[in-house]
């Protein structure tokens, strides 16, 4: 479905980051590589640091710190978030949900109307639309919109590549209600019959799934490669949007290869220097630390469309 939503404002993002508790040297160690075998996936990749969590902290504790510093900042009081949207594919527990976590660990106000989403790396977009529904009520004023990911304790320890490459995060996006007569667009297109196909499934109720996490990677990069430069022409061309009028376009990629290969068979010129290198695959707060990078980059004053 294709959407023309109102346009709300996006005021502040906070990103926690855990320290890598290994050493350079006894990560090497720990993936059985050397190190120039390590530096050619360096730079293959495109990923030259990663941020994995230690055995204790898992994803409601990262959100809590991302909003933490947005109320620390005195960005927003705890009194003023109208709801809180917790956006994660690795939650602590079935039950209880991570926004409940997170309203307890930071003694939010009784009012804040509390929801989960389980989203893989789109999660941010699905995760914005929904605020931005939420925004056009009356009653509803500030959302946070946290987005969080543990995947490193998904990764079957001898999968070297999606270990070294993956990071864990957490943000949280603060969103205000704006009167403004600009909009936004949204669309979406989804393909179920690639379902439990290009990726094995957790273990949680279903006894026939697998403990980790694992991508059929040549499907996905031959299922992006063929549809979405349709999805994407399809996108400008129902909703009268011109291309070249776009400052910077932000794709979720995995790896530079990926990037590189989306914007050539895309046809457009990369004017940006993605988040990649600096902080890993960092999946569902890709985009979210991308828009930091790009606000590093630009000039202050003067308003920029981007497409993401």
């Amino acid at each position: 479905m294709k959407l023309a939503i109102n346009n709300h404002s996006i005021k502040a993002i906070s990103v926690v980051l855990p320290k890598n508790p290994r050493t350079y040297e006894e990560e090497l160690n720990f993936v059985n590589l050397s190190e120039n075998k390590f530096k050619i996936l360096q730079q293959n990749s495109g990923i030259f640091n990663h941020f994995i969590s230690d055995k204790n902290t898992y994803a409601s504790d990262l959100a809590s710190k991302a909003l933490e510093e947005l109320l620390n900042q005195n960005l927003i009081k705890k009194d003023e978030i109208d709801v809180l949207i917790f956006a994660s594919f690795t939650p602590d527990f079935l039950a209880p949900a991570c926004s409940s976590l997170v309203h307890k660990n930071l003694k939010l106000a009784n009012h804040t109307l509390c929801f989960d989403i389980s989203v893989f790396c789109w999660g941010f977009l699905q995760g914005l639309l929904r605020a931005f529904l939420l925004l056009d009520h009356l009653n509803i004023k500030k959302v946070v919109l946290l987005c969080a990911s543990v995947k490193s304790k998904k990764i079957n320890p001898k999968d070297k590549i999606t270990f070294l490459n993956t990071s864990d995060s957490a943000s949280a996006i603060l969103i205000e209600k704006t009167n403004t007569k600009q909009k936004a667009f949204y669309s979406q297109n989804i393909f179920s019959e690639f379902a439990l196909e290009e990726t094995l499934p957790l273990k949680a109720f279903n006894e026939n799934g697998n403990d980790f996490m694992k991508t059929d990677g040549n499907l996905f990069f031959s299922f992006i490669m063929e549809k979405f430069p349709i999805f994407f022409e399809d996108f400008f061309s129902y909703f009268k949007q011109k291309k070249q009028e776009i400052d910077y376009f932000l794709f979720q990629n995995a790896n530079s290869f990926v990037r590189d290969k989306l914007f050539y068979t895309l046809k457009l010129k990369n004017n940006f220097d993605d988040s990649l290198k600096e902080y890993g695959n960092t999946l569902i707060n890709k985009l979210v630390l991308d828009l930091i990078c790009l606000q590093k980059q630009l000039e202050r004053g003067g308003g920029i469309r981007i497409c993401a």
